[in-house]
């Protein structure tokens, strides 16, 4: 039997994001499974002792990850809007992924409140430990645990060993095992060693959660849409910062989308002194959807990208970013 893949994405929001965009990310979010093949039981929510927002959902395979996932207009377009540095829609900053797999990622709790603590064990033996801790769960409705596996490692080395998530009926029953031995031991590192575990570090998480029936999700796989599209970025700025903004994608983002055959198509930007704020518009030509996200995998590494995000995002006050098809 294929192992499921259990995935928390954590995305932090820029200070001043307001509460309404946030609440649309978490929209967007939430709805992934009822428009991405292989992936289930998705939901967000914002942390309650942050700002940060924690994106959960399954995955039926590896396959279903890195295949359907990656190149699906869903991801490519609404999520990545939230999440892509280059986008004038974007309100998260430093976001990071951890998972791990098991053989049954059913959850039979479908809403309430989910605990998830990122755990980083010092040895083989803290690791048991851990395991062992989270099998004899008190005052929870759902225990899961596993050894982190996420691809990506920074130079840094891996930050997470292990993941358990924890599921909650209600605030009350959290508050219950809260007060419980184990609950309180479980809520930071000194608690940890005090019953013999080393952590290195601890991260904890605590959102409300609410899964979408499961008929509702994972719908059948299409063909792939392998037709052009066009890539247009909306860019608003103050008016005095249009032409830094333009000189900015001339002589870094142009380059960049022609590396990746990503012509440039045309470019506007609203009259002088017609608005109180500017708008430049660009549209790049891309062979496919899937040719996009071929292209997105090289912008961390792209001098020019790196450039463009570190310069350009300062000057944004907003803005749009959308892919479009010939009708």
């Amino acid at each position: 039997m294929a192992s499921m893949i259990r995935r928390f994405y954590i995305l932090p929001v820029n200070p001043g994001v307001p509460d309404a965009r946030v609440q649309e990310m978490i929209d967007v979010l939430s709805a992934a499974d009822h428009f991405i093949p292989g992936l289930l039981d998705s939901s967000a929510g914002v942390d309650l002792n942050s700002g940060t927002v924690i994106w959960e959902n399954t995955f039926v395979d590896e396959a279903s990850y890195s295949g359907p996932y990656m190149v699906h207009p869903y991801h490519i377009g609404a999520i990545d809007n939230y999440v892509m540095p280059d986008s004038p829609e974007c309100i998260t900053d430093n976001t990071y992924a951890t998972r791990y797999t098991t053989p049954d990622a059913a959850q039979e709790v479908r809403g309430g409140i989910r605990r998830v603590l990122l755990l980083n064990a010092s040895t083989e033996a803290d690791g048991e430990a851990l395991k062992a801790l989270a099998a004899r769960p008190q005052e929870i409705a759902a225990s899961a645990f596993g050894a982190d596996d996420v691809g990506w490692v920074s130079a840094k080395g891996r930050p997470w060993t292990h993941i358990w998530e924890q599921s909650f009926t209600d605030m009350a029953q959290l508050e219950r095992y809260l007060g419980t031995p184990d609950g309180m031991a479980s809520s930071s590192q000194e608690g940890f060693a005090s019953l013999g575990i080393d952590l290195g570090s601890l991260k904890i998480f605590a959102c409300p959660f609410e899964l979408s029936p499961v008929e509702h999700q994972s719908p059948p796989e299409t063909p792939p849409d392998t037709d052009p599209v066009m890539y247009t970025i909306a860019a608003r700025t103050a008016a005095a910062d249009a032409d830094a903004y333009v000189d900015l994608l001339e002589h870094h983002y142009d380059p960049f989308m022609a590396e990746g055959g990503c012509p440039l198509l045309n470019r506007w930007r609203t009259v002088d002194q017609g608005y109180l704020e500017a708008e430049v518009h660009s549209t790049w030509q891309i062979d496919s959807l899937s040719a996009y996200s071929d292209l997105r995998a090289t912008t961390i590494s792209n001098p020019h990208w790196t450039a463009f995000v570190k310069d350009a995002t300062p000057l944004l006050q907003g803005g749009s970013r959308r892919f479009h098809r010939a009708v």
